[in-house]
């Protein structure tokens, strides 16, 4: 399934009313959410530059997201394999992040982390 469809089939479905005042992965469920959302709606424009920061960040995501999959109603369930899944496709579609080469300057290598932006309510 593409990643753009996975989105689309998230955000109808909704995040369930039991996620309010849960933390996942150290941040608030909806902040989560608007996080991910931010790497997805990046990666599906290809504006994403994955970095180890974030590459890192979404694996620990994708781990506190598994722990929570067995946890809870199976709403809840249900509404974390979903954003699991978006987490995973990211990390696919994004390709992991680039070494710098060992042959050029780092000066010429060198480049300014990027943050995804996130989605303000």
């Amino acid at each position: 399934m593409q990643l753009s469809q996975m989105w689309r089939e998230h955000l109808k479905a909704g995040c369930p009313s039991e996620m309010r005042g849960l933390n996942i992965a150290g941040t608030a469920a909806s902040a989560l959410d608007d996080e991910i959302t931010a790497c997805v709606s990046a990666c599906v424009t290809h504006s994403l530059k994955m970095d180890s920061r974030i590459e890192r960040r979404l694996h620990d995501i994708a781990h506190a997201l598994e722990d929570f999959e067995g946890q809870g109603t199976p709403e809840v369930a249900a509404y974390c394999h979903r954003l699991n899944k978006l987490v995973s496709a990211v990390l696919v579609n994004a390709g992991p992040a680039q070494e710098p080469r060992s042959d050029v300057p780092e000066s010429t290598t060198a480049k300014q982390p990027v943050r995804p932006r996130m989605r303000r309510r």
